[in-house]
This record gives structure tokens, C-alpha cells and sequence, in this order.
């Protein structure tokens, strides 16, 4: 038998006890002021007289715990013959207090042993004399079926009265997997009376308190719809249930005592459980982890604490409580809702309120804190304080959310007005109706669009939507996409005002759904200028503006898809070109030349069958697409053409002018040549006509030499335009060696040539005549001019050295005002010094203007440029010009120098020309020098330059190269 001065056996009880204590220790200062009657003597003794009321009997005990099989009398005899050897656990042992009562008054008191605890397995209790004699015995064995317990407060209790100066020994022997130790008490019959008594109204306050607050919260939530409030409803029914079971209700069934604990435990976690449910709803930044811990701790402290013995359960449940306590704690202080800020302070100071009701009940179960009446009515403030502070965060919670709703529906009911204000003010017309058609609501500028008095009035009017449309099927088709769509945006439809006129609107709407179904709402505008100037753009797009018919862009376009159409079996081209326009035009001018062009237009329209189309295709040029007639017949719509024309006279200021037409025919047999080529061809054609005669129609023949010359012209100019874009023209340089001085710097004449898409190089010769012809040749001395000012301003050294580098001007070139600024221009922008150049001029070029010539000699003499004058006795009259033009050179054409060594006459002319330009003070160049010995000749007679291929054949510019 071993004997302990205090706690139970287990080296870990006291630690664990004053661990849980220490846990509150700072919340239940306070509470140590409740006066209790205990004897606080260091003995086993009770001294009992007629004032005692109530007294703990584990404070004035001895306790031993000794082998289950030992009697009462063996604890009374520690020294007896008790076997210490086996080891003692809680199966096999059991626990005993003793305590010597001493009466030491002069009456007799009676007493009341009250144990509150019931799920004990085996409970002995030993009331003895002097003579240790058992005056009273009580065994009590939860789940046994015991029907003596009282039932409204039920506990184990023992009767008996200490007669005055009496001595008893008290011995109380315990057995139980739980906790052994806990308060016994020993009343005074008459206080535990008025205890019974006051605990029954206390009970009664409970209950009514949790009920109501169960009530309310249940029928709060049935009108406003808050979780937190069927929670709580929820918990203080919990709650109920869980007051019944602490205070004993399963002694009501005496054989369900031993189920007490695991009852409590599940009851607990469903708390804790619904608990959770009311912090996620309060505090709803939560995320979502760490709702599933809030779930998770209660359902492990339950499974942890039912699969565990009655001692680890207890430890379990009273360490799990603390434990989540704490973390719903730290979920409010961490994601508190910054719109709220007291919710976290009032649901803190709730749990702090849980916290020391905890600590409360832990004393009682663990220390020696009995439940007497000032102990349960400050629990039960406790608790009705931590319940309303619970109630007030969700009242508070609630109060934010209505202030917050109520914000939203204020911003709710301002956008509504705004909207209706956007509504009713809105530039365009908005309406709503159903997907059937039938009109809801429109706006004032819907009533104005349509030609409506106000909204009552368009509503009254308009039984259906079909109604806004000119076309009644326009609807149906844009119901159907907008079904399959969403939404359409910015549809265009012919609508109907009320007054029957038409008119283009562009409407957007989309389907919304809405409690009554769905309904379409849309907005509509006025396009009506726009789309006629939409259709105008059309028409310009597509028709010449001066005459009304199809312009050159779309007759190209049309001619194209013609010849891609295969159900169209033949197809005929006629070019156009009016003869003697030119004539009105300079005669009246260009406002007779435009009625001119539009009366022609109109005639040779109203004389094409159906089946042709005529378009304009330049100044006096007309274009004619005729499709599926036989060859005759597109010869007799072209001589029908040919003599309306004929026929017709243009009146002009009292004057009469008679007309003629070049037609070219073209039959489009080969599908596959592209459209561009037919034109070419049937422009050659007609350019042949105008040779011919004029008035006159030529059927392009390929076999034709003179069309297939003309052709040739047509492929250089495409060639030439190509060239100039891809940059495929390059410059060379032929040098010129002095005759008559000692060479003192470089002197050459700048050459064009044109690189072949094939990578071969073509001389000037090959495509400048048809340049000149078409009037090309202007863009091409810019250029030559321009990348020669480029290169010479890239290679500063090469400038210096230079004396004279000539570049050849032809003759639209000197007559172009446009030509003589840009040539200034790029002497300012190069920096090119003007007595560096040297410009040539073809002698038969400068004598066909001759006014226009000199003017541009002049201007750029004065500058400091020199002009050479090429070819020079090519022409008829070369001596009686030199004298009129500004020149500084004679250039001698190269037929008077190639057989000067063996022509007499040729040798005559070199000197004749030379001795004029030197009594004219002119420098002289012969060309064409291919020999030493033509060379050595032309120094005897006293020419200044020579140049050819006796001297250098052409050369790239950039690899120029000293003499």
C-alpha cells in the first residue's frame, strides 16, 4: 500500500493538472474571492461543529491507493499483510481517501457526503466509529442501474449526523479508468437543501436563457435568411443538450451513466463544429484551407478522444478545447473585416468569456472548486455573456452588411436614375421588346427618329417592331442572327417613319433574360446622310465624276472578272480615242473640252446594245466591253460608234467643230492573257488607226509589224517604269583626254544605262527614243542628275579633283519650268559647286524651242554651269544657231571624226568647226575617237578633248578610275 500526501499516483497528474490551470491562471484571478468554508489544516482531520456548512474532503484527507482486493480494514491497518510487489495500475487499483471527522460542538450536526460525479465504475463509501466499526456503507457502480439517484439534480450522496463531541472515519474508495480525483464535498443537511433549491431556479434560468436565445436567433433566421443566425440557434440548442448531460441527465436512464463522458465529447465537437460555421461567416476572408482546419481540429479531438480510454479522453477533450479555442481567436484577429473592426474586438472578447468558463470548469473538475451557488451563478454569467457578445459580432456583422447593401442599393438606385436620365436624354433611340415584337419602352429620341409625339403616343401606335422596318422580313432575319449571336452591332435596315417615308437606320441590340422571359434591347440611329454619302462614295469609287459612266478602275476590274467568268462565250475590247480634241480644247478651253467629253459620253452610251459597257478611260479616251456577240456584230457596234461620232458636232461659243473616232478592236480569245495585255493591245490597235488616217476602226492583228512595233514601245515604257522603281538604272562615265594641255584634273561625261531584269546591261540607245516619245524622258534626267549631285557628294575628294563633269538635257527637259527649280534645288542640297558641270544639249533638241532653251542656258551660265552643244554639224542650220545659244562647247559629231583619216571632206569640216568655235571663244570635243592616229590628228588641227573608245570605253561611275 503506498501512501501519498496529496494528487493521484501518476507522476504526470500534477503536471498535467497545473498545466491546464496555468492556461487560465490569469483569467481566474478574480474568482478566488468566492468564499468557501473549507478548512485549510494540513491534517485528515475535519473538526465539524454548529456553524460548519460546507467542507472538501480531498483537502483534509489522507489518500492511498492500494490493490483492487484490498477491504476498508486494510487501509485502516497500513502495516497489514498487503502485497507491495505488483504493479499498480488504474485496473488494478483503487483509490482511498481518509478523513476523521471530529464533532466538537455541543449538538448533533447532521451531514450530507455529495458527489456530483456519476460515470464512476466502482465507488465505495465507509462511515466508521471510534471502534472502526461501519456505522454506514454506500457502493455505487455506474451503468448498474442504480434508481435511487434523485432525478432533477442528481448525485451520489450519503446521509448521517455526528453526534456532539463524536469521532467517525469517513473512508471513500475509488475505481475508475477516468480521472480519480475530483472534488467531494460534505454539506450541512440544511445548506444542501438550500443549495438543491437554489440550483433548481439557477437550472431553470439556464435553460430559459439558452432556449430563448435558441428561439430567437431561429425565428431571426427565418426572416432575414443569415447563416450565423440558424447557427447560433443550432449552438444554443447544442448547448441545451450539453447542460443536461454536465448536470447528470443521463441518470434519468441510470444504465446509460457510463456514457456520460462520450456523449459529452460528441456534444462538444458538434459545438466546436457549428462554432466554426459562425467564425466562416463572420469572417469570410477565411481561406479556404484553413476553413477545412476549423473543421478538422473538433472531428480529430472526437475521433482521437472516443478511441481512446476514459483518462486520455478527458486529457484530449480538455486540450482540444483550449486548442481551438485559440485558433478561432487568431482567425479574427488575422482576417478581420476591415469595414467592421470592433467584430473582431467583440468575438474576441467572447472567447475570452468561453476562455475563463473553460478554466472555471477545469478547477472544479480537476482542482477543489465545488459547484455551490455563487460558483453556478457566475457561470452561468459567464456563459450568458460569452453567448451575447457571441450574438452582438453577429448583429454587428449583420449591421455592416445592411449598411453595405444599403450603400450598393443607394449606388444601385443613383446608377438607375443616371441611366434613366441617359435613358430619357439619349441622342439615340432606345427601346425594349420582346423577342415576338412587341414594343415595351422607348426613349424620347426613338419617338423623334420615327416621327412620333411622345412615348404614349409610339407605344399606342406600334402593336409590333416589324412596324419600324420597311422590309417586314428585315426583322425576322435579325432576330434569327441575333439568337444565334448575342448581339449584333450596327446593323443597317430601311426603316419607316410615320408619316410612311423611308429612311436607313443602324440599329445594335442584344437578347438580355429578366424574371418576366426575355427581351430584346436596342438603340437605333439615323444614318440617312451617311448612307447616301456612303453610296455616293460608291459611285464615285466606281464612275468617272465628269461623265457619269464607269471609270478606268472599274472597267479594268470588270474586264478582269469577264475573262474569269466561262459562262460568258465571247468577249470584245474597243479602245476609244476622240479625234481633233485637242483642237476644242485649245481653242475654247477646258470647260469646252469637259462638255465636250460629257456629251460624247452620253452619245456613244445611248448608241451600245445591252450586252456592252462603256467606261472612260482617260482625257479623250473611252473603253467598250462587249460581251457574247459574234465577230460582225462587234464590227457594226463599232462602226455604229464610229459614225455617231462622225455625225455629231459640238457647238462651242458660235462655233461648230466635227469630230472623228480612232476605234481599236480587240477579240479576247485567249482567256488566260490577263486583262492589263488586252488594253495594251487594243490601245495599240487603236494608235495605228490614228496613223491610218483617223475617223477609222484596226482590228489588233499579232502579226501585224507595225503593231508589234508599237507593242515593243508599250513593253519599254513598262520596262522603263519598272526600272526606275526597282532602281535598275546605272550610271557610267566615258572620260575625255585634252589635246592641247597637259591634263590637270578629271573630265568626263556622265552615260545612263538601264540593268535588264536578267542582269544584262542596256545601252540608252535601245529605250530612250521611246522615253522622249512618251514623254518620259524628264523623270529620267531627275534622276540622272539627282544620283550623279549623290555619288560626286559621297566622294568629296573625287569632287575636288574634278573639272568638269557633263550630264546630257534633253530637249522637254529645258522646256519644263518644274525641271529648272529642281536643278536649283539639287545644287543647294549637294552642295555641288555650279562651274563643276557641264550640261549638253543635242544640237536638233535645242533649236525646236529656242526662246525656252536659251532661257534655261542663261539662268545657269550666269551660275557658273557650262552647256556643250552635242552633235554638232548634224543639222542643216548648225553654224547660223551656234551664234544664238549660250554654249561653251562644241561638241563635233562623231560621223565627221570616224573617217576624217581618209575623207578629205571630213578632215575639212573638223577644221572648219573648229576654226568657228575658237573666233567664237568655244572649247572643242570631238567624238567617236577610236584610234592613236585619229587622236594624233585632232591635236595637229587643234581640237581641245577628245572622247570615245580610243580614249576609254563607258565605265560604272563607282569604279571610277584616273586617266
Amino acid at each position: 500500500m503506498q501512501l501519498i500526501s496529496s494528487g493521484h499516483s501518476k507522476a504526470s497528474m500534477p503536471l498535467i493538472k497545473k498545466g491546464f490551470i496555468l492556461l487560465s491562471a490569469a483569467l481566474l484571478v478574480f474568482l478566488w474571492v468566492v468564499p468557501v468554508a473549507v478548512s485549510t489544516a494540513a491534517t485528515n482531520q475535519l473538526r465539524i461543529d454548529e456553524s460548519f456548512d460546507i467542507a472538501t474532503i480531498n483537502e483534509v484527507s489522507n489518500q492511498f491507493i492500494t490493490p483492487l482486493s484490498a477491504s476498508y480494514f486494510d487501509v485502516l491497518q497500513p502495516n497489514g499483510a498487503l502485497s507491495n510487489d505488483d504493479t499498480l495500475t488504474e485496473q488494478n487499483s483503487r483509490f482511498w481517501l481518509s478523513t476523521e471527522l471530529v464533532n466538537t460542538g455541543f449538538s448533533t450536526v447532521p451531514l450530507v457526503l455529495n458527489i456530483d460525479r456519476l460515470n464512476l465504475d466502482d465507488l465505495h463509501i465507509y462511515l466508521l466509529d471510534d471502534n472502526e466499526r461501519i456505522i454506514k456503507s454506500y457502493r455505487y457502480q455506474a451503468g448498474k442501474g442504480d434508481y435511487s439517484l434523485q432525478k432533477l439534480l442528481p448525485s451520489i450522496r450519503l446521509s448521517f449526523s455526528l453526534a456532539a463531541q463524536e469521532r467517525s472515519r469517513l473512508l471513500i474508495g475509488i475505481r475508475d479508468e477516468g480521472l480519480q480525483e475530483f472534488p467531494i464535498a460534505l454539506w450541512h443537511k440544511q445548506k444542501i437543501v438550500q443549495y438543491d433549491q437554489n440550483m433548481q431556479v439557477l437550472i431553470g434560468v439556464v435553460i430559459g436563457i439558452l432556449g430563448v436565445l435558441a428561439g430567437y436567433f431561429l425565428l431571426s433566421y427565418l426572416f432575414q435568411r443569415t447563416p450565423s443566425r440558424f447557427w447560433l440557434a443550432m449552438n444554443n440548442g447544442v448547448l441545451i443538450a450539453l447542460f443536461f448531460i454536465a448536470q447528470g441527465g443521463l441518470a434519468w436512464w441510470p444504465s446509460l451513466t457510463n456514457a456520460s463522458e462520450d456523449v459529452f465529447t460528441l456534444l462538444l465537437g458538434i459545438t466546436f463544429l457549428i462554432l466554426a460555421k459562425v467564425t466562416h461567416n463572420l469572417f469570410s476572408r477565411i481561406p479556404l484551407i484553413l476553413r477545412i482546419v476549423t473543421f478538422g481540429l473538433p472531428v480529430v479531438m472526437m475521433t482521437w478522444a472516443l478511441l481512446s480510454n476514459d483518462y486520455q479522453a478527458s486529457l484530449i477533450v480538455m486540450a482540444g478545447a483550449a486548442l481551438i479555442g485559440i485558433y478561432h481567436v487568431l482567425l479574427a484577429l488575422i482576417y478581420n473585416d476591415k469595414r467592421t473592426p470592433g467584430l473582431s474586438r467583440i468575438f474576441t472578447i467572447a472567447w475570452v468569456f468561453f476562455f475563463v468558463l473553460y478554466a472555471i470548469l477545469l478547477d472544479t473538475l480537476l482542482g477543489s472548486l465545488l459547484y455551490t451557488t455563487p460558483v453556478v451563478t457566475i457561470i452561468l454569467i459567464i456563459l450568458c455573456a460569452g453567448l451575447l457578445c457571441l450574438g452582438f459580432s453577429v448583429e454587428l456583422k449583420e449591421r455592416s452588411f445592411n449598411i453595405q447593401k444599403l450603400l450598393e442599393r443607394e449606388a444601385t438606385i443613383t446608377n438607375l436614375n443616371r441611366f434613366y436620365d441617359l435613358f430619357r436624354n439619349s441622342a439615340e433611340g432606345l427601346y425594349t421588346s420582346t423577342l415576338d415584337g412587341e414594343l415595351k419602352t422607348v426613349n424620347p429620341a426613338m419617338c423623334a427618329l420615327f416621327g412620333y409625339e411622345d412615348e404614349s403616343h409610339m407605344l399606342s401606335a406600334i402593336a409590333n417592331t416589324r412596324e419600324f422596318y420597311a422590309n417586314k422580313e428585315d426583322r425576322d432575319l435579325m432576330v434569327g442572327e441575333l439568337l444565334a449571336d448575342g448581339i449584333i452591332m450596327g446593323r443597317e435596315f430601311q426603316g419607316l417613319k410615320a408619316d410612311g417615308s423611308e429612311f436607313w437606320f443602324s440599329i445594335s441590340c442584344q437578347v438580355r433574360n429578366a424574371q418576366d422571359g426575355k427581351f430584346l434591347y436596342g438603340s437605333i440611329i439615323d444614318v440617312t446622310e451617311k448612307k447616301h454619302s456612303d453610296l455616293s462614295l460608291q459611285y464615285m469609287v466606281s464612275h468617272d465624276a465628269l461623265t457619269g459612266v464607269f471609270n478606268r478602275r472599274h472597267f479594268e476590274s470588270m474586264l478582269k472578272n469577264k475573262l474569269a467568268n466561262e459562262d460568258i462565250q465571247s468577249i470584245t475590247l474597243l479602245y476609244l480615242d476622240l479625234d481633233r480634241f485637242k483642237v476644242v480644247n485649245d481653242t475654247c478651253g477646258h470647260k469646252a473640252g469637259d462638255a465636250l467629253i460629257k456629251e460624247v459620253a452620253l452619245l456613244l452610251s445611248d448608241a451600245l446594245p445591252d450586252n456592252a459597257m462603256i467606261a472612260r478611260l482617260g482625257g479623250d479616251e473611252f473603253g467598250v466591253v462587249i460581251d457574247n456577240e459574234a465577230p460582225e456584230g462587234t464590227h457594226s457596234i463599232a462602226e455604229t460608234l464610229l459614225d455617231a461620232v462622225h455625225d455629231y458636232h459640238f457647238m462651242w461659243d458660235k462655233r461648230i467643230f466635227n469630230l472623228g473616232v480612232s476605234i481599236g478592236l480587240v477579240e479576247c480569245d485567249n482567256r488566260t492573257t490577263p486583262s492589263e495585255q488586252y488594253l495594251s493591245m487594243a490601245d495599240a490597235a487603236c494608235y495605228f488607226a490614228k496613223e491610218q488616217g483617223r475617223n477609222q476602226i484596226h482590228q489588233y492583228n499579232k502579226d501585224d509589224k507595225s503593231i508589234q512595233r508599237y507593242q515593243k514601245e508599250l513593253d519599254w515604257v513598262t520596262e522603263i517604269n519598272q526600272a526606275h522603281t526597282e532602281e535598275r538604272f546605272l550610271l557610267y562615265y566615258q572620260p575625255l583626254r585634252p589635246l592641247s594641255s597637259p591634263n590637270d584634273g578629271y573630265y568626263y561625261e556622265v552615260l545612263l544605262r538601264l540593268k535588264n531584269p536578267d542582269g544584262n546591261i542596256i545601252k540608252p540607245t535601245a529605250f530612250l527614243p521611246t522615253a522622249e516619245r512618251f514623254e518620259m524622258n524628264v523623270k529620267i534626267d531627275k534622276w540622272v542628275l539627282t544620283n550623279t549631285f549623290k555619288w560626286l557628294q559621297e566622294n568629296p575628294e573625287h569632287l575636288a579633283n574634278l573639272k568638269r563633269c557633263s550630264i546630257n538635257l534633253n530637249c522637254h527637259s529645258l522646256t519644263d519650268r518644274d525641271f529648272k527649280l529642281f536643278v536649283l534645288n539639287a545644287f543647294d542640297r549637294y552642295e555641288i559647286p555650279y562651274h563643276k558641270i557641264c550640261f549638253e544639249v543635242i544640237e536638233s533638241v535645242a533649236i525646236i524651242k529656242m526662246e525656252d532653251t536659251v532661257g534655261f542656258m542663261q539662268t545657269f551660265n550666269e551660275l557658273g554651269c557650262s552647256f556643250a552643244l552635242d552633235d554638232f554639224g548634224s543639222g542643216f542650220s548648225s553654224y547660223s544657231y551656234l551664234k544664238h545659244l549660250p554654249v561653251d562647247i562644241v561638241k563635233i559629231d562623231g560621223a565627221f571624226i570616224k573617217d576624217m583619216l581618209t575623207d578629205p571632206v571630213d578632215a575639212a569640216m573638223v577644221a572648219s568647226i573648229k576654226d568657228v568655235a575658237k573666233a567664237m571663244g568655244m572649247q572643242t570635243v570631238a567624238e567617236f575617237v577610236e584610234s592613236d592616229a585619229t587622236m594624233a590628228q585632232l591635236g595637229k588641227i587643234g581640237i581641245d578633248y577628245a572622247q570615245g573608245f580610243g580614249v576609254a570605253h563607258p565605265t560604272p561611275l563607282n569604279e571610277f578610275k584616273p586617266l
